[in-house]
């Protein structure tokens, strides 16, 4: 027979390890957590639901003329596209911080020089915008997270449906 006692215990178990689940909730949606970030400034829009902004006298954001004149591509006045080397995109990770409350988004390919410049001018390039991180918790974390809690609370409630306390 199953007391409250140890219903309370399974309770606890749970309620102990959840930030350890979210942390390898997080890790394990990587990729789709990234997808979020580049696809808000793949349209020119930063974390913070504001334009792109870059903060540097020297880069403005956008391709001059004389850059499209070197790579048609490129077209002047657009958005810089962050795909010239990749090394940029395929670098672009995630690090969840000791706490297991929070992560940062980062790329490992902002090189150095120059190129580091470029990268650190933007003050809103790394992070989600307020509907994606709408979109990580209620799409990513939260069905995860429940997964994770009705398997210890529903697993132990099927094995002993009599619940009893003990005096």
């Amino acid at each position: 027979m199953v007391t409250i006692r140890d219903y309370i215990d399974k309770c606890d178990f749970v309620i102990n390890t959840l930030l350890d689940e979210q942390e390898k909730v997080i890790y394990k949606n990587e990729n789709e957590i990234i997808r979020l970030n580049t696809s808000q400034f793949e349209s020119g829009n930063g974390n913070d639901d504001n334009s792109l902004k870059h903060n540097s006298p020297i880069f403005k954001g956008v391709y001059s003329l004389s850059t499209q004149l070197a790579n048609p591509k490129k077209v002047a006045g657009s958005l810089y596209d962050f795909y010239d080397t990749g090394s940029f995109l395929s670098g672009l990770q995630i690090e969840v911080d000791g706490s297991l409350t929070r992560f940062s988004i980062f790329s490992t390919g902002t090189g150095a020089g120059d190129k580091k410049l470029f990268f650190d001018n933007y003050r809103n390039l790394f992070g989600l915008n307020k509907e994606n991180t709408r979109k990580l918790n209620l799409e990513i974390l939260q069905p995860e997270l429940m997964n994770y809690i009705k398997r210890y609370l529903w697993y132990f409630k099927r094995q002993n449906t009599t619940i009893a306390s003990k005096h």
